[in-house]
């Protein structure tokens, strides 16, 4: 993550470019800390030791997350969570790979792995998989932390999470704490630098004081030990983000990076550094499949370490920037930012034997300047507070990134309309609540994605690389029903083949362009090397960052009424979103055409009444009354029953999740008529294992059941993975439909409840269903109305029907043989047992 290599610059020069901090308790003021979310989760997933591999131990994981948010705001920190947003197209390459290398990879090894080695502890910890479930049972726990610890913020950035969290960190005046190098080249006014969590550790003077007290039997005793033995890694006191259960007086010991430093060591202006991470390559810079050739390939000699290239990058620009001789001072001026960039990348491809073509040199510029451009950050005016409007923390909405992808419908609609008619009042009212359910933590990142570039990627888990992905073949009629309300409601990105425009788009972007000419204007290159002055090199190029955030769909509303959001369209096409799925062992992309919501509605049986008193007025499903909206919810998912309906709400999620699995596996078996659909089926035993896991965790029985799972660690059989993949991806899928249908205080979230170990311990016998349970019984009941033939018959009844059938047949054959006179050695025996 973050600039290639830099990580790993960063720890070969620590002690000239860190300085080390020490928070404690008895500090007089808060210290303001910014933590990167997704890093906290991989790191506090991993130090915590949790099996993974069962699909999460959610409850033990909000746990160890309460530990740690409880122990650092007693050493007086004011803490910022950030989780990232959408994310931008410009990344998608990145993430593509990383899907590859961090989920379908090591799932293939799995299941290409013999039982006993894939369960050896060695195995997991090279292969381990992030559970889906975990993002959502952070954010549960933080927001519940939150309610009653002013210490605690969580806040969700507006696109990538590092640019949002380095300029809050400067609004406060903190540090930033995470695992990404992107952060000692992010800078912003009050920022005080980048603390990696690897470098976090716990102290204690208490613990440290009985370290010395020696408990040996004698001063005369000596340790001996073999001479060609390894000498064992001896791990620091409490190193890691998991403060010691055992300690009082706590101390955290933390390694901070800041810009300065680095640019200092490099020697070159501070400001240049999103330069350098462009040319050495960052996760902005990855090439697509139709583009193999990284243009990192071309700048350095294959046989230059990470490190090495770095450096070479930095000595290119300096030698740019500041001519070594006179006379090349003279000839070689810099003029621009962007003669600063062409040139260094025409340094750097010089070792080149065979030029490149203008075409291709400028095309590797502009993926430079592109790359760069990502670390640019709006620079406040004066003593900014946060949360100006409730719309964004930081910025003001006509400069926030984050509006015009909750805004098409207002772009659409708000051409020709004049005054606020009923519909208008209504739109605003919708899309503030879709922001404020954004910024609350109940409407999902995943869902920006579809809103900002009309993708949409299906966590991966281990799942059999040979069958269909479940998300592809169980959820997708599921995203097609949310990809329709959002295009309802909020609208989603048209196609490029097919784009909008009005008039008043065409006018703000020939604005925009006017505004715009003089952005490579001369600017002092050459002096600006010193350290006391901060020239933004980059500055020129804001104008093309404007037009990166902002599509030409949103130019049209600065001076628009507030917001317009209508199911009536004036585009012209049809939405499309482009699914990322697992196909074989790489990952897919597969375009799916949107489906007209009032289509699908019709499908369910569902219409609006002509004769409503409010019918112009409410113009989206989700404006409906929340009775309503739940109808369409359940029928979705067709289970609107009353035995589904009077299910209490904590238990709604799972009873769901199971209905429409084995609804999609029996309908599968019913069009292909193959045994093997058949053998896909659940069973009455398996659905009772995931309602039994479920109902275990409430306050009463928790510690009960926990203690019976203990540190066993149940079988891994491949059935079960696959079933549980199967759960976790519904689980999650049914989350985002309720986000999407504004229904979480009907139907809450229950991803902090799910614990994978407990439902592999029932399915595998290792751990024995609970007997009479009041909840169990009253999901299944639930589970099997309507839908009793989608359920295949236990094979454990199966054995024991043929049981019982042998032991009477066998009971009616023994008195003939005994009349038929046989006698022997071999019939005196059999008499013996009888």
């Amino acid at each position: 993550m973050g600039v290639h290599g830099l990580a790993t610059y960063l720890r070969e020069h620590t002690r000239i470019l860190s300085k080390n901090v020490k928070f404690t308790s008895d500090s007089e003021d808060l210290v303001p800390v910014v933590v990167d979310g997704w890093s906290f989760i991989y790191q506090l997933y991993q130090d915590s030791k949790l099996p993974w591999v069962y699909g999460g131990e959610n409850p033990d994981f909000a746990r160890v997350i309460s530990q740690v948010v409880e122990a650092w705001t007693r050493l007086r920190l004011k803490i910022y969570f950030v989780f990232d947003g959408a994310c931008p197209d410009i990344k998608i390459p990145t993430v593509i790979t990383r899907l590859s290398q961090s989920h379908v990879q090591p799932a293939l090894l799995f299941f290409r792995t013999s039982s006993t080695s894939r369960t050896t502890s060695r195995f997991l910890h090279e292969t381990r998989i992030l559970p889906p479930l975990s993002y959502s049972a952070c954010i549960y726990t933080l927001e519940k932390l939150a309610e009653n610890n002013e210490a605690l913020e969580i806040h969700y950035a507006d696109e990538e999470g590092d640019p949002y969290s380095v300029e809050l960190a400067g609004r406060v005046g903190g540090y930033v704490v995470g695992n990404d190098s992107d952060f000692v080249i992010l800078n912003a006014p009050g920022y005080q630098g980048y603390i990696p969590l690897d470098d976090m550790v716990w102290e204690s003077a208490e613990l440290q004081q009985s370290l010395l007290v020696d408990d040996g039997p004698g001063d005369d005793f000596q340790t001996v030990s073999k001479p060609k033995s390894k000498k064992k890694h001896v791990v620091p006191f409490g190193r890691g983000i998991l403060p010691p259960g055992d300690a009082t007086d706590l101390r955290l010991s933390c390694t901070v990076y800041h810009p300065d430093a680095l640019a200092s060591q490099l020697n070159l202006p501070v400001t240049l550094l999103p330069l350098l991470g462009a040319l050495v390559g960052n996760d902005f810079t990855h090439q697509s499949d139709s583009d193999r050739r990284s243009f990192q390939s071309l700048f350095f000699d294959k046989r230059l370490t990470v490190v090495q290239r770095i450096e070479n990058a930095a000595a290119a620009m300096r030698s740019v920037l500041s001519p070594t001789t006179p006379r090349k001072k003279n000839k070689h001026q810099v003029g621009s930012v962007m003669d600063l960039i062409d040139r260094t990348v025409n340094l750097l491809l010089s070792r080149l034997f065979t030029p490149l073509g203008s075409g291709e040199v400028d095309s590797i510029v502009e993926k430079v300047v592109t790359a760069a451009l990502q670390y640019a950050i709006n620079k406040p005016e004066g003593d900014s507070p946060l949360w100006p409007t409730g719309i964004c923390a930081l910025h003001e909405p006509d400069v926030c990134a984050f509006l015009p992808l909750m805004s098409r419908r207002v772009v659409e609609e708000s051409h020709g309309v004049d005054g606020e008619t009923p519909a208008l009042i209504q739109s605003a009212v919708l899309r503030e609540h879709y922001i404020q359910a954004y910024r609350n933590g109940i409407f999902s990142p995943k869902l920006m994605d579809v809103l900002n570039t009309a993708t949409s990627w299906p966590r991966l888990f281990l799942e059999t690389p040979d069958l269909e992905t479940v998300s592809r073949s169980i959820t997708r009629h599921l995203r097609m029903w949310i990809y329709s309300i959002l295009d309802d409601s909020l609208g989603l990105p048209l196609p490029e083949e097919e784009p909008y425009q009005t008039e008043s788009v065409t006018e703000t972007r020939s604005q925009e362009a006017e505004e715009d000419e003089d952005e490579d204007e001369l600017i002092d290159v050459v002096e600006s090397d010193s350290e006391e002055e901060r020239t933004d090199f980059l500055a020129p190029l804001k104008g093309e960052l404007k037009r990166l955030h902002v599509s030409d769909d949103d130019a049209t509303e600065t001076d628009g009424p507030l917001s317009v959001v209508s199911q009536r369209s004036n585009r012209i096409g049809t939405p499309k979103v482009t699914e990322y799925v697992r196909r074989g062992t790489r990952i897919a992309a597969e375009v799916v055409q949107v489906t007209p919501l009032h289509d699908l509605l019709s499908s369910i049986s569902y219409t609006v009444p002509e004769d409503s008193v409010d019918a112009e007025e409410i113009i989206s499903l989700v404006q409906k009354p929340i009775e309503e909206r739940f109808t369409v919810f359940l029928r979705i998912l067709e289970s609107d029953l009353p035995s589904v309906r009077q299910i209490s709400p904590e238990y709604l999620h799972p009873v769901l999740a199971i209905r429409w699995i084995a609804r999609c596996l029996h309908q599968r078996e019913l069009e292909t008529g193959s045994r093997e659909r058949e053998k896909e089926k659940w069973t009455s035993h398996e659905a009772k294992c995931l309602f039994a896991a479920f109902a275990s965790w409430t306050p009463s029985s928790t510690s009960e059941s926990y203690a019976v799972v203990g540190n066993e660690f149940p079988p891994i059989h491949d059935r079960n993975v696959q079933l549980s993949a199967q759960v976790l991806t519904v689980l999650e899928t049914v989350e985002h439909l309720t986000q999407t249908l504004m229904l979480t205080t009907l139907v809450p979230s229950v991803a902090h409840c799910f614990s994978g170990r407990l439902f592999h311990a029932f399915l595998s016998g290792s751990q024995a269903l609970p007997d009479n349970s009041s909840e169990v019984e009253v999901m299944w009941r639930a589970c099997q109305d309507d839908l009793l033939e989608a359920f295949r018959e236990d094979r454990t009844r199966r054995k024991e029907k043929k049981t019982r059938k042998g032991q009477s047949a066998a009971v009616a054959v023994v008195p003939k043989k005994k009349q038929g006179g046989r006698s022997g050695g071999f019939a005196v025996l059999a008499s013996l047992d009888e």
